[in-house]
């Protein structure tokens, strides 16, 4: 074997070295995994009785860690805040695909799949607890939650009052905040207050979806 040879196959045997090596985690990935450990915390302890120090036991690293990606705990939160919004939001499926009654029916369940998950749930709680306490969070998850859901539910209904699906002289808006309070009015507060159960869930989920998307079409269906 030449040298060329043995130059070659030490190359190859570093590249592929190289190649099993695991990569860094990006400062991205390590943010959200500090955030992801820090929402479970604050739903399981709630805020106050959460510290900086037992986020560092559960995520690693130091204080400075997490002063330099935050700033603080307040900050922190706010972050865990829009997170869980982001979860809510993503998760809602405005494709134009398919009948209205299936566009709106998807919309509906992906919707509602997310914001009745027992992690969400527990989030609304924490909220629900602190919002007069931290008035400032209590915006930020109205203004990335329900508003969001509010724009992206005005959204689709621009959408086809433009295709001429949907009645033009009605309020978008409006219209989106009535479908959203007609889907979660009574699931919302029957999980809150734990007075539904598991057994019956997606019984009255599904039938919750049925009505509301059969009174808003036929409400908002062109004359």
């Amino acid at each position: 074997m030449d040298s060329t040879e043995v130059l070659g196959n030490a190359g190859m045997t570093a590249k592929s070295t190289q190649a099993r090596r695991p990569r860094p985690a990006s400062p991205d990935s390590k943010r959200d995994g500090i955030i992801r450990s820090a929402a479970e915390l604050f739903l399981e302890k709630g805020y106050e009785n959460v510290s900086i120090d037992d986020i560092i036991k559960v995520v690693g690293g130091s204080k400075a860690t997490i002063y330099s990606n935050f700033g603080n705990k307040q900050k922190l939160f706010e972050a865990v805040v829009q997170q869980l919004c982001a979860d809510v939001t993503i998760q809602i499926d405005t494709r134009p695909v398919g009948t209205l009654d299936e566009q709106l029916t998807r919309i509906a369940h992906s919707f509602l799949s997310k914001v009745l998950s027992p992690q969400i749930l527990r989030f609304h709680r924490l909220m629900t607890s602190i919002g007069r306490t931290f008035p400032d969070a209590g915006r930020l998850f109205y203004d990335t939650g329900p508003r969001t859901v509010y724009r992206i539910l005005t959204e689709w209904i621009a959408l086809h009052q433009q295709k001429g699906n949907i009645r033009a002289d009605l309020d978008a808006p409006r219209l989106a905040v009535l479908f959203h309070d007609m889907l979660i009015g009574e699931q919302l507060l029957s999980w809150l207050t734990s007075a539904s159960s598991d057994k019956d869930r997606a019984k009255r989920v599904e039938q919750t979806v049925r009505l509301a998307v059969t009174v808003f079409l036929q409400g908002c269906s062109p004359r």
